[in-house]
């Protein structure tokens, strides 16, 4: 066989090179698209980080999502109650003639006690405690809370336990 035989001609070998270009372009864009995707340029997302979350220059909501109809009972006084049940958080919605306690989950405790106004001694949050109560989670929940600006004198910690 001659060379001239093996060879193929230039319209096949033009066709295969632009295929497997356009097959590599190809990927790259799609791995292009779900890195920005990811990364929160996609639909919903803000460009700046993978949270989704808008950001504006006017006062933010100091909660994300606002608040419920039971978190608004709760901070309906100066200061917010808790009630901690063996691990399980609780926030005290005053009422008559018995008070209710919902379950809360710790961060979301912490997001009400900043927006506590506090008492004319600058209690923001007062801490019941059950007899089942476990000494970590009320460790737990006065960290996060010191955490998150509000001061050790700014939380009363009862020592008797309420039914």
């Amino acid at each position: 066989m001659s060379k001239k035989n093996d060879r193929v001609p230039l319209p096949g070998r033009i066709v295969r090179g632009t295929s497997r270009a356009g097959m590599g372009g190809g990927a790259i864009l799609i791995g292009l698209a779900l890195f920005l995707l990811f990364r929160g340029f996609g639909p919903g997302g803000t460009g700046a980080s993978g949270s989704g979350k808008e950001s504006s220059l006017a006062a933010p909501d100091p909660i994300i999502g606002g608040l419920t109809d039971d978190e608004h009972k709760a901070l309906s006084g100066n200061i917010l109650t808790v009630l901690i049940d063996d691990y399980q958080y609780m926030i005290e919605l005053p009422g008559k003639p018995d008070t209710i306690h919902r379950p809360t989950e710790l961060s979301r405790i912490v997001e009400l006690a900043g927006l506590a106004k506090g008492d004319s001694n600058g209690i923001k949050v007062r801490v019941l405690i059950r007899q089942s109560a476990r000494a970590s989670a009320e460790k737990k929940l006065q960290a996060d809370l010191e955490h998150s600006g509000i001061h050790r004198d700014a939380i009363m910690m009862t020592s008797e336990f309420v039914p």
